[in-house]
């Protein structure tokens, strides 16, 4: 059982399809205050159908919005941002919330920023897919790595599954993510993040997962379900 239960606001101008999954989950539902995004979006949408508590902060000036946001943030006095937004945040909300802002990136950064990891992972025929779990800082795809995961990329198992196999890591990797953080095993030591007692014996997740709900978590695989939905 966690130590405390978090105070997390998704930020969000995205499908939502990782977050709507872990929405599902009891756990990760308790940890997420709101779902706050710059304009009308499926994000929106899927947490309202939730029941989660949804704003539009209505701001195009991404340097007024992150203003706004850290104001909402500070108010409602939230202990970490998950991000699904495609700009980057700027200002002192990045200073306000250092190593507290968790992005999720459908590649092994540093290799293969930017908005297509996943498809830009494949074009260049790396013999791995992957992701990462990080915070952000004011650069584009960087900021200390939390967990990263690995899947061979095998050709003959076709870009449709392998998204899939992708999806589901991100899922897997952001509910253990917050579980770490609401036991508060997670630290910063310089340019590292530290996992108190966390294991490195299994080299799909680097740390290991040990949260039995991450664990066990599994995701049917429908092609047309995966073709709706982007991977991150």
């Amino acid at each position: 059982m966690s130590r405390q239960t978090l105070k997390c606001v998704v930020v969000a101008s995205t499908g939502g399809s990782v977050m709507n999954e872990l929405l599902k989950n009891a756990f990760f539902k308790s940890q997420v205050f709101a779902v706050v995004s710059d304009r009308p979006c499926p994000a929106i949408d899927k947490a309202r159908r939730h029941g989660i508590n949804a704003e539009i902060i209505a701001e195009r000036n991404k340097e007024v919005f992150c203003d706004r946001l850290l104001d909402y943030l500070e108010s409602h006095q939230v202990d970490y941002v998950i991000s699904f937004f495609t700009k980057l945040f700027v200002g002192d909300l990045l200073q306000r919330y250092r190593d507290r802002i968790i992005n999720l990136h459908p590649s092994l950064l540093p290799a293969f920023k930017g908005i297509d990891g996943f498809g830009d992972t494949l074009a260049y025929g790396a013999r791995y897919v992957g992701t990462t779990v990080h915070f952000i800082d004011e650069h584009m795809d960087e900021g200390k790595i939390i967990l990263q995961t690995v899947y061979p990329l095998d050709p003959g198992k076709g870009g449709v599954f392998l998204r899939h196999c992708i999806f589901q890591q991100q899922c897997k990797s952001l509910l253990q993510v917050i579980k770490w953080l609401a036991d508060e095993r997670i630290r910063i030591q310089g340019n590292q993040v530290i996992v108190e007692n966390a294991q490195f014996a299994d080299y799909e997740f680097s740390p290991n997962l040990d949260f039995e709900e991450a664990i066990e978590l599994e995701i049917p695989f429908v092609v047309e379900s995966v073709q709706q939905r982007h991977p991150a």
